[in-house]
């Protein structure tokens, strides 16, 4: 089914029209089409040159039709507006520019000669796509902002705001909110939107020791899901740190924590961009003002000892909206061990509680007090449950640091199981409050069900970042389908007549690399040996569940983060959960977007 599937996509892209023309032709009707001419060592070089001709061109046949906005402008100073075109017509790259054609003129060994050309009524097509693609951006920032994913919401929109400037004419561009029904014009809405969002942020002091500042942040008077931010030290901006349900903090040296901090909240993404080439392209052209509301000052006044943290663990009761999860009939002594754990770890003396965890716990706790530097933010939010004869503690707020990478701090809500002997039997990195959400409000399955999903998941992303690949080797099934797709190009030849050159098409596909469990895992263990750390996001996932059996197909938008590395894009994952110790996994496949034919891949296509 799957091998049907990708066939088809391919093929459905391959259907074009074929080109006879020479390039005399070509060249002579220069009313009908404009062309670039290319000459290199290899056949790749003199496309380059090719298609650098044929944007400078195109540059010039559009020129008249771009704008350029008043904030542009004012950041530009003198502005050339055709160098300026120029450089936007730049972003479309040969990526983009799926419709023009390639032939090649001469293909000796000394010297290759390539032309590139497209029909002048295909140049609109070239701002359409773009178009298209902003306005999904845009759909995408609406819905993390309705779920408190504020990190999610800013990027998508100022991603968005820079796709639109990039485009012939900006303000004419709208787009239909599928709430209100209403036409909103994306050039004035997208600022004054992230404007609004700056203005309800707000930042608190939760504890300060002196060495590190923890912070609250809230969104319209509630924590945030998920943020990010940098902050000035007093010598230089720190890389960006992460905010998970409204928890971060901030490192300093020894006492030298200033009175006064500057914060900045993170909204361009631009380490991000290059999971996505054409981004990338045009946030290094376009040119956006500052958010003056993303930078606030906080005042950090003295030491001071954390009105919330305790070394005692608290309880928090199962909430009516979780009364299906059986509460712990005598918590006491399951609080007990996890306030001697805690204690531990914020003393360092991880050897004193040995004696409460089981070999795998005592592995999974070893790997987690290794991951960065660990530190407790916050127990106040613990909730003890029990479930299938464990005990299950949500969640302990830890922050977690690294001194290398792009991003360098995190935020985990750490889960601690324990088994029917009390003893700590697992350590997991539980999900934001949505993902959880979205298991949970399954009302139509068995509780056991979704909180076996939420389990698996919570262990899934876990696994990676503790670097457990003895776990991963048992889940995955060892006929397991594992594919890891990409968006690529092809030269697809529609002329091959002896007589004349060769015309080429270049179709964009999505090239889907398969691996067996073996490979994939070697490739896993290699990328842990070559990286300080790895760590995983969920967010908005979707859960089906198979005809038959306990089998669920569970799609989830990952974000993954690394030393060296980052990237966003769709996890699909159907496991087999009629064992919940030993789950197995007999699909995986990423994609970095839906696929224009078939979405995202799901139980259908397998």
């Amino acid at each position: 089914m799957f091998r049907r599937t990708i066939i088809s996509i391919i093929c459905a892209m391959c259907l074009v029209p074929a080109f006879s023309q020479s390039w005399d032709e070509v060249k002579r009707n220069s009313n009908v089409y404009l062309f670039g001419e290319g000459w290199g060592a290899t056949v790749e070089e003199a496309d380059q040159q090719a298609l650098a001709a044929l944007i400078s061109k195109i540059s010039v046949a559009v020129s008249s039709d771009f704008t350029i906005t008043e904030d542009e402008k004012s950041t530009n100073g003198v502005l050339d507006a055709q160098s300026y075109t120029n450089l936007k017509v730049q972003t479309y790259s040969s990526a983009t520019l799926t419709n023009t054609e390639r032939l090649v003129i001469d293909n000796n060994q000394d010297e290759a000669h390539i032309g590139r050309f497209i029909k002048r009524s295909e140049l609109n097509k070239i701002f359409e796509g773009r178009i298209r693609i902003l306005k999904e951006h845009i759909r995408l920032g609406m819905i993390a902002e309705e779920n408190g994913k504020i990190d999610d919401a800013l990027r998508n929109y100022y991603w968005a705001y820079s796709l639109l400037k990039s485009v012939q004419r900006p303000a004419e561009v709208q787009y239909a909110d599928e709430e209100t029904g209403k036409n909103i014009h994306p050039l004035t809405w997208i600022p004054e939107r992230m404007d609004n969002i700056f203005d309800d942020l707000e930042v608190k002091i939760a504890n300060n020791d002196g060495t590190n500042v923890d912070l609250m942040f809230t969104h319209k008077g509630k924590p945030v899901s998920s943020l990010d931010f940098t902050y000035f030290d007093g010598r230089n901006w720190s890389n960006i740190a992460s905010v998970k349900n409204g928890r971060g903090t901030m490192e300093f040296s020894s006492g030298m924590v200033p009175e006064n901090i500057q914060i900045n909240y993170e909204y361009a993404y631009r380490g991000q961009a290059h999971i996505n080439q054409e981004i990338k392209s045009v946030l290094n052209v376009i040119k956006v003002g500052a958010f003056r509301g993303s930078r606030v000052n906080l005042q950090t006044g003295k030491e001071k000892a954390s009105t919330t943290d305790k070394t005692y663990v608290q309880l928090k009761p199962a909430s009516k909206k979780n009364a299906t999860i059986s509460p712990v009939a005598d918590e006491k002594p399951y609080r007990e061990v996890l306030s001697k754990v805690i204690a531990a770890i914020k003393t360092k003396s991880y050897n004193s509680v040995q004696e409460y965890f089981t070999e795998d716990g005592k592995d999974m706790f070893k790997r987690l007090i290794q991951y960065g530097s660990a530190r407790i933010l916050n127990t106040n939010e613990c909730a003890f449950y029990q479930f299938d004869g464990n005990v299950v503690a949500r969640s302990i707020q830890m922050s977690f640091s690294f001194k290398k990478g792009v991003r360098t701090n995190f935020v985990e809500d750490v889960v601690f199981t324990f088994n029917k002997e009390g003893k700590i039997d697992c350590l997991a990195f539980g999900l934001d409050a949505k993902a959880k959400a979205d298991i949970m409000n399954r009302g139509a399955w068995p509780i056991e069900a979704r909180q076996t999903i939420m389990e698996f998941l919570e262990n899934y992303k876990t696994a990676y970042a503790l670097e457990r690949i003895d776990y991963l080797r048992s889940i995955f099934d060892d006929d397991a389908v594992i594919i890891v797709g990409h968006v690529a190009q092809r030269f697809e030849a529609v002329n091959l007549r002896k007589d004349e050159s060769a015309t080429y098409r270049n179709n964009k596909y999505v090239r889907m690399t398969r691996y067996g469990k073996d490979q994939y895992l070697k490739n896993l263990e290699a990328c842990f040996r070559a990286n300080e750390f790895v760590n995983i996001r969920f967010s908005n996932n979707d859960v089906r569940k198979a005809k038959y059996g306990e089998e669920y197909g569970i799609q989830i938008k990952q974000d993954y983060y690394s030393t060296n590395y980052g990237d966003e894009g769709y996890l699909y994952i159907q496991v087999d959960l009629n064992d919940r110790k030993e789950p197995i996994i007999k699909v995986r496949t990423w994609q970095p977007e839906p696929d224009p034919e078939v979405g995202l891949f799901g139980l259908g296509n397998f």
